[in-house]
Formats: C-alpha cells, sequence, structure tokens
C-alpha cells in the first residue's frame, strides 16, 4: 500500500530541503507554497510495482510537455503491474494520455488530471480476505520537512472529481472486505528529538470517496494502526474536508482542510488510546503525501483532480528552517 513511499521519501528529503529554501520560487500569495511542482510539470516517474530491496525503482517517465526536468512526483501501482510507459503517449479527451488495458494517467491543457482503474481486467478473481493485496493506483510526492509549530496556519485543499465508480462484483460483494476508494493522506512525523515518541509517524487521512458512505463521504472520523506501514492513521471525516456534498452527481468539489487542527484531532484521539502520549501537535513536521485509489473491490473507477494545494503561513525568518 504505502509502504514503499516511506523508504523513496527518505532519499528525497535532502533534495527537497534545498528546493524549500528557495523562497521566490515557491512563494505563495497567501503563504509558503510547500509543493514544488504542484501541477506536475515536471512530469512522473513511474515506478515498479516491485521495490528492489525496499526501495522503488523508477523504470519511466511521464511527460506532459518538452520538459527534461527531474520529477518530483512518482506514480505507483503496487503489486500490480502496469504497462504505462514513457515513450508512447497519445491525445485523447482527458488530454496527453498514458494508458493499457486497466490502468490510465492524463493530464489536459487546463491542468486537471485523470486517474482511471478498471479492476474487472486487473483481478482474476474477486478478493476474499482482508489479507490479501489490493490494487494501489497512487501518485505521491515529498516535501522537504515543514515544523508545524513553526507555522501560524498550514492549509491543505484540492479539488476532486468522481467519474465513474462501477461495481463489477454482483453477488461476490462484500462491504466488509471490498470497496473503491479514492484517498489522499498527510504523512507527519514527531522530528522533536526531545520527546520520547521522536521519529514516530502519522498518516493524516484528508476523508475523500469511499463508495460505501452516503454521497460517498467516509461518514466518521477514524483512528487505526496500518501493519502495511508500521504507522498511525487517523482518517477525517469526508465533510469536514469537502462539506456536504454528493460525489455521485460526478460535479467537482473542493477540500480544504485546517492541517494543524487535523493533526491536534488525530493526536488528541490517539492519546485517549494510549498512544503517541509524549507527542503535542507543534512536535510534528509534515513531510510528504500521496493520493490517488485503492481498490480492494472489483470495481471499475475514473477520478479527476487538479489544483492541488498546502500553504504555510511562515514567518519569514523561520522559512530558512524548513528544510531541516
Amino acid at each position: 500500500m504505502k509502504r514503499d513511499f516511506l523508504l523513496v521519501m527518505s532519499m528525497k528529503k535532502m533534495i527537497f530541503a534545498f528546493l524549500l529554501l528557495l523562497v521566490p520560487a515557491f512563494s505563495h500569495a497567501d503563504g509558503f507554497q510547500l509543493y514544488a511542482d504542484p501541477a506536475m510539470q515536471d512530469g512522473v516517474a513511474l515506478l515498479a510495482p516491485q521495490p528492489v530491496n525496499g526501495v522503488g525503482v523508477k523504470i519511466d517517465t511521464l511527460r506532459f510537455d518538452d520538459n527534461n526536468k527531474h520529477p518530483v512526483w512518482r506514480l505507483c501501482s503496487w503489486d500490480f503491474a502496469t504497462k504505462l510507459s514513457g515513450e508512447n503517449p497519445i491525445q485523447t479527451d482527458y488530454g496527453i494520455t498514458y494508458a493499457d488495458d486497466s490502468f490510465l494517467f492524463a493530464r489536459d491543457e487546463k491542468g486537471n488530471f485523470t486517474m482511471r482503474v478498471d479492476a474487472s481486467k486487473v483481478y482474476k478473481k474477486h478478493r476474499t480476505s482482508s489479507s490479501q493485496p489490493w490494487i494501489n493506483f497512487l501518485v505521491e510526492t515529498d516535501f522537504g520537512s515543514l515544523p508545524v509549530g513553526k507555522a501560524n496556519t498550514v492549509t491543505f485543499s484540492y479539488s476532486l472529481r468522481i467519474v465513474r465508480c462501477l461495481n463489477r462484483m454482483g453477488t461476490s460483494y462484500d462491504t466488509s472486505i471490498h470497496a473503491a476508494q479514492c484517498l489522499g493522506y498527510l504523512y507527519v512525523r514527531n522530528t522533536n528529538s526531545a520527546s520520547s515518541d521522536y521519529g514516530k509517524a502519522l498518516w493524516l487521512g484528508m476523508g475523500c470517496f469511499d463508495n460505501r458512505g452516503s454521497g460517498g463521504l467516509l461518514a466518521n472520523a477514524s483512528t487505526h494502526w496500518d501493519l502495511g506501514t508500521s504507522t498511525y492513521i487517523h482518517q477525517l471525516a469526508g465533510k469536514d474536508v469537502f462539506g456536504k456534498i454528493n460525489f455521485n452527481d460526478h460535479k467537482w468539489h473542493k477540500a480544504k482542510v485546517d492541517v494543524k487542527a487535523a493533526i491536534n484531532d488525530a493526536i488528541k484521539s490517539l492519546h485517549e488510546n494510549g498512544f503517541l502520549t509524549d507527542s503535542t501537535v507543534d512536535d510534528f513536521s509534515i513531510q510528504g503525501m500521496n493520493f490517488g485509489w485503492e481498490l480492494p473491490g472489483t470495481f471499475d473507477v475514473t477520478s479527476q483532480f487538479r489544483d492541488f494545494s498546502l500553504v504555510a503561513d511562515v514567518d519569514i525568518r523561520d522559512r530558512k528552517d524548513l528544510g531541516n
């Protein structure tokens, strides 16, 4: 699932630490923009479906123009191989498109991205156990390391549209082990060396689409331990991210999250269960994110997204520390 993201992220951190110091390049009207390339103008590195020695391996680069810069985004399809190729893009209604029989990734000239997965062409049979692997089709990127305590506010936003979600399981559908989820996570870690929780991490889930919820929204916030990454996950309720919307209308919907408040809520939930008891919101740094489809069920799905933004209100005197 998200397990190999952590390993790749550690290799990239020093590069992004330098990038974050280039304040003029990433200044934002309302604060400091953490995304080095929010529109993926430098392309996307395609990773192999299996890591080598625990590290994700780049096998190709997907380009959307003549830019030959090093991409800061990665596209992953963990455990399930894709035949996407950077050498063979085609033009479709979705824009410049990389596709095979089962997977599609595209960007149009307006900056709208499309992710499609036809799980009915990937699974040889429906999953019958929660211990079996499932399709993960994700984009991910790193940030240097923003100490949350140095920011007055941190705001995450983007827009999402669910184009289709078709259940191909018939009578085999079991909501306890099958779902179609378009999810997004920020990766945050306790970077306060004086804390006994130093080094412990949290995935902050941005409460995106779940076919099982009313209107496709996750109904409630939840906190649990993720075996795959040995990391806590705190998932926000969908209404706290998107408001009262219905993804089944196939329209664009905007997400907006007060990240400091969300991390604080996550820590409170963990404290109530006796976890990370020596952590406060100011101990954490935001270090990366991922977004896309997780399909433990046999669904054929298409989503579109745009306008990723992660803006911190940070005093100019503190920005020199953002990569540390």
